[in-house]
């Protein structure tokens, strides 16, 4: 028996380190995946931003001196440039805009190493943009207009993003909410004004003028 027993003493020696060593290995492997899980994740954010940032810029500037329209080759693929009615369209081709305010918010979920393809909620408002319609006369000089420019399509989407090579680019937007539209100042002043007709009345009434 005691032979048996010392026979058996490398062997537990061997389990012992090999344990202690796969113990090593998949702490290791879960910090590696871990990892490259937040880079991914970080990486759609900063994209998505950036792509929607561009995306709006190129549709309401649409100046080429201004911005560089080959730029979204680097955020959205063939697909989505080809069939984005933002891009294809004409909504504000006729508008120059000098100002807007524009808020993305990325919230992408864990992004394991291994996935090529993702779904990320993000939400793209646009408001208070400014500008003018410029059309062109009969002479081929310009002429402005007071007509306002378009409300953006504000809203919570579903961005489909893809992984091409070491890049994640945009393949798809899908509208799951829209934002409420934008608050008009004209019916508060049409109501102040109302309301001051109605203190004007109401002062002309109690005058000991008007009760002669």
């Amino acid at each position: 028996m005691v032979a048996k027993e010392g026979g058996n003493k490398p062997a537990r020696g061997i389990l012992y380190v090999l344990s202690r060593l796969a113990i090593v290995v998949v702490v290791v492997a879960l910090v590696i995946v871990a990892f490259y899980a937040a880079m991914n994740t970080m990486n759609i954010r900063m994209v998505a931003k950036d792509a929607l940032s561009l995306r709006a810029e190129v549709v309401l500037v649409h100046d080429e001196e201004k911005v560089d329209s080959s730029q979204l080759q680097g955020f959205f693929t063939e697909h989505f440039l080809a069939v984005d009615p933002a891009l294809t369209g004409t909504t504000y081709s006729n508008f120059q805009i000098t100002n807007y305010y524009q808020r993305a918010d990325i919230n992408p979920p864990i992004v394991w190493p291994w996935q090529t393809e993702v779904t990320v909620p993000a939400d793209d408002i646009i408001t208070e943009i400014a500008g003018h319609k410029v059309t062109v006369d009969e002479s081929g000089g310009t002429v402005q207009s007071d007509e306002k420019p378009p409300e953006w399509m504000s809203g919570t989407y579903e961005l489909s993003m893809v992984k091409v090579g070491d890049v994640w680019m945009i393949d798809g937007m899908k509208l799951v909410k829209a934002a409420p539209p934008e608050a008009s100042e004209t019916p508060a002043a049409e109501e102040s004004a109302g309301a001051g007709e109605t203190a004007a009345q109401s002062d002309a009434a109690g005058s000991p003028e008007a009760e002669e």
